[in-house]
């Protein structure tokens, strides 16, 4: 893409014929600005800056672009997804999620992969709901391989992490996020002490 895009000419073909789509681009300045959107507002040229969805900016009128170039969005695949979980599975718990993640790894993909973990997945770090005491009993569960349990009421939602040793010896663990004072919400695996993995919604 050239530089002269950007006159009074073109901008608005320009962004009409890439609408959702982000660049970086950079300055005659030797500014880089990256992973930007385009779009119009009443007539005027804009852009939207990275990680905002709402407020955007005029594009300055002495902005000399010299280059342009598309972001392509991420590809999330079967195998990149199943490496990804199981390099954040604490080797003491999910046993039975692991050999799931290497059969995809291998080719094999089973109706619960492909429920819950197609595309992008979802993660949450949940260290910052608990106290450092039930944080360091949490490391404690997953190190020694016992049970723990928390929870917290809140005026929202109401969390609770559970870890529990399962009749077949696999060490398992979750986290739940549900409306305040209701049985459902978002419900996660917990992989390792910090981090859990979005499962299902109910």
């Amino acid at each position: 893409m050239k530089p002269e895009m950007f006159t009074d000419e073109n901008i608005e073909k320009f962004i009409n014929e890439n609408k959702g789509k982000r660049f970086d681009i950079e300055l005659s300045t030797g500014e880089k600005i990256k992973n930007i959107s385009f779009f119009m507002s009443n007539g005027l040229a804009c852009y939207l800056p990275s990680r905002q969805k709402v407020h955007g900016y005029r594009i300055p009128w002495h902005w000399k672009v010299v280059s342009i170039t598309e972001k392509k969005k991420k590809e999330y695949t079967d195998i990149g997804n199943a490496k990804t979980i199981l390099n954040k599975i604490h080797p003491n718990v999910w046993d039975n999620l692991k050999t799931e993640m290497n059969d995809v790894i291998n080719g094999i993909t089973n109706n619960d992969f492909k429920w819950h973990f197609k595309n992008r997945l979802k993660f949450r770090n949940v260290a910052n709901l608990m106290s450092p005491h039930y944080r360091q009993g949490l490391i404690k569960a997953f190190e020694n391989r016992t049970e723990f349990s928390w929870s917290n009421k809140g005026k929202k939602r109401d969390y609770s992490i559970g870890v529990e040793m399962g009749e077949d010896g696999v060490l398992r663990a979750y986290f739940s996020s549900e409306y305040s004072g209701c049985l459902n919400g978002d419900y996660y695996l917990l992989l390792n002490p910090t981090t859990a993995i979005f499962y299902e919604t109910d």
